[in-house]
């Protein structure tokens, strides 16, 4: 009798260690699916894809920004694009590697970024960005 309710009880475990570890990669591909989302750059998804409380942060020029500040960067009217090379989920946190083709100073360029995201119940809560303006490029027109 004791040999059967160990057997059960460890099958229990098992199936519901499986099923947190499904759930889990469930949820992290649904963080990384609403991260591809944001580099749309959409601003018709802001308020979908950002919490209310939202912050970005650049790390070489202590630079913050919040959710209507984004709103602003993407309706003032310059062309940007981006273009995914990777992404890697763990967690409530999703790491992007993109390059960004934009209007800078009159010129259209092209940088090299990472964004590390952390998701708050299925939106971006913060992002840590980090980018290499030495690596600018100037595209032809």
């Amino acid at each position: 009798m004791k040999k059967n309710a160990f057997l059960f009880i460890t099958l229990v475990l098992i199936f519901v260690s499986a099923s947190l570890q499904g759930q889990k990669k469930n949820e992290a591909q649904k963080n990384k699916e609403i991260a591809a989302k944001y580099h749309e750059l959409n601003p018709a998804n802001i308020d979908a894809i950002l919490t209310a409380n939202f912050i970005g942060r650049n790390e070489k020029s202590r630079h913050t920004w919040n959710r209507e500040n984004h709103r602003q960067y993407l309706t003032n009217g310059r062309y940007k694009v981006d273009s995914i090379f990777y992404q890697i989920a763990e967690g409530d946190w999703v790491a992007t590697r993109f390059f960004r083709r934009m209007e800078w100073q009159g010129d259209t360029v092209t940088f090299e970024g990472m964004h590390f995201k952390r998701f708050e119940n299925g939106k971006i809560a913060e992002i840590w960005e980090y980018g290499d303006s030495g690596q600018v490029i100037k595209a032809d027109k």
